[in-house]
C-alpha cells in the first residue's frame, strides 16, 4: 500500500534487504532525498525537486497509516553519515582495499565495503559507501549510540581522516617523483589498521614471504580461529582475538602451513596482548623511540614490523619500514633505477620526506598496483 501511494506521488522509496541504495542515480536526475525513521524502520525517499509538497503529504500519511512490514521484507539497519576532508579519494581507497582477492577481513561489493569487528565481546557487521560523504550502515542487531560512536572513530582512524594531507603534499614537493605520485593519487589517505594487534599479526605473517602467500596464510588463520557473522547468505569474518590465538600451541599452526618461527612469533604477540602487557592505550603514552623499543623487545618483532605497525596503527607518519621489499621495488620503478636501492641509499633519499616517510612509503606501495 505504501509503495503504491508513493509511486502515485512520483516518489521512489529506496531500500533493500541489505541497506539503503546509494543515491548516485537520484543525484544524476536531480532528485532530492528525504530520510526518516518510523517504528524502528529506516526509509529513504527520492523525489523530484518540483514536488515540494511531498514531505507534507508523507508526514500526514505517517500519522494516519500504521506500517506493519514483515522482517524478511526489510532488515533493520542504522545509517551514519561521516563528513570527509576536501582532500579525500574514495576510489583510490577502494583500489587499495581490492588489491588481493584473498583478503578475508573485509569484502567489497558494488563499491561498498563490508567489515566485521569485535566490540565489547560481540561482533558488529557494518558497511561503508560514499556519496559526497561517507555513509556507514550497521547490519547487526545492537545499534546503540555506543557502537555508533565507536564505528565513527574506527572509520575515522581506518581512513585517516584527520591527517593533514596538504602538509604532506607540501613536503612532497621536495621530491619530484613523490610529488608526481601525490598528484596521481591525490586525496589518497593512509589505509590504517585501527587495531594494533591486527597490524602486528599481519606484519609477522608477511615476514620474508611474498604478498600473495601472506594473504593465503592470513585467510587460513582467520577462517580457522576467527568468528563470523552470516549476512545475506554470506560469511563475514573477524580477526581472531589475542585470547583465542594465545590459547593455541605450535601444532595448531602446522596444518595451515605456518613455519614454526612464524607461529611462535604470533603466539608471543598474542600473549603480550592477552596478558595485558601490550595495548594501544599503553603505547600512546610513550614517545616514538620508547614505542619502538617496547615493540622490538617482543621476539619476532624487528625494526620492519615495529615501523609498519607504528605507521599503520599508531599514526606515526614518520615511521619508516626501510627494509620493505615492496618499497624497494616501487622506488626502483618510479625513479627508473637500474637496481633496487640499498637501505643506506633509501635512507638518504627519504631525507626529503622527513616527518612523512611513512606516508611516502604508503604512496610508493600504492604505485605498485599499476
Amino acid at each position: 500500500i505504501l509503495a503504491r501511494i508513493l509511486i502515485m506521488w512520483k516518489v521512489y522509496i529506496l531500500y533493500s534487504t541489505e541497506k539503503i541504495f546509494s543515491f548516485n542515480y537520484a543525484t544524476k536526475v536531480k532528485y532530492n532525498r528525504f530520510c526518516c525513521k518510523y517504528k524502528s524502520i529506516n526509509f529513504c525517499f527520492c523525489y523530484k525537486k518540483t514536488n515540494l509538497d511531498i514531505l507534507a503529504k508523507f508526514e500526514f500519511f505517517l500519522k494516519i497509516i500504521s506500517l506493519r512490514l514483515h522482517s524478511d521484507l526489510i532488515s533493520s539497519f542504522q545509517m551514519i553519515e561521516l563528513s570527509t576532508p576536501t582532500a579525500f579519494n574514495f576510489e583510490q581507497i577502494l583500489r587499495f582495499l581490492s588489491r588481493n582477492e584473498k583478503e578475508c577481513l573485509h569484502t567489497i561489493k558494488n563499491k561498498e565495503i563490508f567489515k566485521v569487528i569485535s566490540f565489547e565481546n560481540s561482533l558488529v557487521l557494518f558497511s561503508i559507501s560514499y556519496d559526497s560523504h561517507l555513509q556507514i550502515s550497521i547490519h547487526s542487531e545492537n545499534q546503540s549510540q555506543k557502537i555508533i560512536d565507536f564505528l565513527k572513530n574506527y572509520v575515522n582512524h581506518w581512513f585517516d581522516l584527520e591527517a593533514n594531507l596538504p602538509l604532506f603534499y607540501e613536503t612532497a614537493q621536495n621530491d619530484e617523483v613523490l610529488a608526481s605520485l601525490c598528484q596521481r593519487f591525490h586525496g589518497l589517505r593512509m589505509i590504517s589498521m585501527p587495531d594494533l594487534f591486527e597490524s602486528l599479526v599481519w606484519s609477522i605473517i608477511g615476514q620474508q614471504i611474498n604478498l600473495n602467500f601472506a594473504y593465503s596464510l592470513k585467510k587460513r588463520l582467520v577462517h580457522n580461529f576467527g568468528e563470523k557473522i552470516i549476512f545475506d547468505n554470506e560469511n563475514f569474518y573477524s580477526l581472531p582475538t589475542p585470547e583465542r590465538l594465545a590459547s593455541l600451541n605450535l601444532e595448531d599452526f602446522q596444518p595451515l602451513q605456518f613455519s614454526k618461527s612464524k607461529a611462535k612469533y604470533i603466539l608471543n604477540v598474542s600473549r603480550e596482548f592477552a596478558e595485558g602487557n601490550l595495548s594501544q592505550e599503553i603505547l600512546k603514552k610513550l614517545t616514538f623511540e620508547e614505542v619502538k623499543e617496547k615493540l622490538v623487545k617482543i621476539k619476532g618483532v624487528g625494526n620492519w614490523t615495529a615501523n609498519y605497525s607504528m605507521m599503520k596503527s599508531l599514526k606515526n607518519y614518520d615511521a619508516f619500514p626501510v627494509e620493505d621489499v615492496g618499497l624497494h621495488n616501487a622506488v626502483k620503478t618510479q625513479y627508473g633505477l637500474a637496481a633496487k636501492p640499498t637501505i643506506k641509499e633509501l635512507n638518504q633519499m627519504a631525507e626529503k620526506w622527513k616527518d612523512w616517510r611513512g606516508y611516502a612509503t604508503f604512496y610508493f606501495w600504492h604505485s605498485l598496483l599499476g
